[in-house]
């Protein structure tokens, strides 16, 4: 065997003149009776531990563009039910308005929508985020919502598409929530 390093010896935490000196500080002092203290005592807060939603596992999404307008389908959706889902046949069960919002804010707000239409067994959803108008003509935010979902919350996705019209168009993504 290899000789092993020497431990360093560990230093006091005070040094003896520290020490000497904190002594003749408190050398007249008496020590107080533990039932004449008037401290306080502060119940012990308990805290609910809170668990953490995890996103299930990333599904592929085969992606199509079709003069752009954007959809994805997870396996085993067929193009008639995009279609469906586009034209809107298919009625939201819930929206999510995340105009004005920063991508920062919106995608926590997204992944927390979902996760609770996947547990409430929403079909179809609706996520409005604007047609980027007001940013100069490119939509940050749309991107940032198709991104999400064909990325990091793709478990939660079936398929998802530009909006109907009468459902806000390019300024809103409808998608088919996976359960």
């Amino acid at each position: 065997m290899g000789k092993q390093p020497a431990r360093k010896a560990k230093k006091p935490a005070v040094t003896p003149e520290e020490e000497n000196l904190f002594l003749q500080a408190i050398a007249g002092a008496t020590p107080l009776d533990s039932r004449d203290r008037d401290r306080v005592r502060v119940p012990q807060v308990k805290t609910a531990i809170v668990k953490a939603e995890v996103l299930p596992p990333r599904q592929p999404l085969t992606i199509e563009l079709d003069g752009g307008r954007v959809s994805a389908r997870a396996g085993g959706v067929n193009r008639a039910q995009v279609a469906a889902l586009r034209t809107g046949k298919v009625r939201a069960e819930a929206m999510l308005d995340l105009h004005g919002d920063t991508v920062i804010a919106a995608l926590p707000r997204l992944q927390k929508f979902l996760l609770e239409s996947a547990r409430d067994r929403r079909r179809c959803v609706l996520v409005v985020h604007g047609k980027g108008l007001h940013s100069d003509g490119v939509a940050v935010l749309r991107d940032a919502v198709q991104d999400a979902l064909t990325g990091a919350m793709s478990g939660l996705v079936h398929a998802f598409t530009t909006a109907a019209p009468a459902d806000g168009g390019d300024g809103a993504t409808a998608v088919m929530v996976r359960p």
